[in-house]
């Protein structure tokens, strides 16, 4: 059976769950919620499998990689590639690039590590779970690079404006939109250009609660209200975007199709 929801992008296995995990996972289950569990290092990366394996049919999968911002760890190809060999790993990342809180000395770095992740991704038949902030040129520039090649993923958090999104789309990339759109009209132009097909939606939890739960750790289960104001925006009615939503997931990141 289907999730009537899709959270592609959380760090459940994060230390802020760690009092309440099972009965958070639990809920999830009740009310139809599957989400990605995402690694941004060697050992979150790992939690975010085993997290995963728990329960074969938990409603939970993984992402593995690493984050930009980790500047304490290599790459470590062989390690991360064990990992995505894994049945429920289903995607390569969080990797990307970052921008607004490194400055432009660790572009290069940066820059190196996402090509491995990118690689990595290529090399598996994972799609990439992409984290790029204030660096979309950038980043556009080294994904346009691999056209061409079968790569596929979602810019998750989608925080640039319609001319990004446009060429992330043209690219073949989805984005996903995360709890800000329902606190902010400043993604309503996004939303409303970007086929219904080819977005979805993220919490990003522990971070960045939606409204009505500003200032609250966030979790899994708040990506109803991003798939609402998604709804809103669209002009469709919440069950259709959250149809919608969920399909393209499974498409995306499960490989199933209506």
């Amino acid at each position: 059976m289907f999730p009537e929801f899709f959270d592609i992008h959380s760090h459940l296995n994060f230390p802020q769950f760690d009092e309440d995990r099972d009965k958070i996972t639990e809920k999830m289950a009740k009310d139809g919620v599957w989400t990605i569990c995402v690694g941004a290092d060697k050992k979150t990366s790992r939690e975010s499998v085993e997290l995963a394996e728990s329960a074969e049919d938990n409603g939970i999968f993984a992402a593995v990689g690493l984050h930009p911002t980790e500047e304490g760890e290599d790459f470590d190809a062989e390690y991360y590639r064990g990992l995505a060999r894994r049945p429920k790993t289903v995607a390569i990342g969080e990797c990307g690039l970052d921008m607004f809180r490194r400055g432009e000395s660790d572009l290069e770095r940066q820059k190196s590590v996402f090509e491995k992740q990118i690689e990595l991704a290529i090399e598996t038949g994972k799609p990439l779970m992409v984290h790029c902030r204030a660096a979309h040129r950038e980043a556009l520039n080294i994904l346009s690079s691999y056209a061409g090649r079968g790569l596929a993923g979602d810019i998750h958090f989608f925080s640039g404006g319609w001319e990004e999104a446009r060429a992330y789309l043209d690219l073949g990339f989805s984005i996903s939109f995360a709890g800000p759109i329902t606190f902010t009209s400043e993604y309503d132009e996004v939303i409303k250009k970007a086929p219904m097909d080819r977005i979805m939606a993220d919490t990003d939890s522990p971070f960045a609660a939606p409204a009505p739960f500003r200032g609250r750790r966030n979790e899994p289960l708040f990506v109803k209200e991003i798939v609402k104001k998604i709804a809103l925006v669209k002009g469709v009615s919440p069950k259709d975007a959250a149809e919608a939503t969920t399909r393209n997931a499974l498409k995306m990141f499960l490989g199933k199709s209506d």
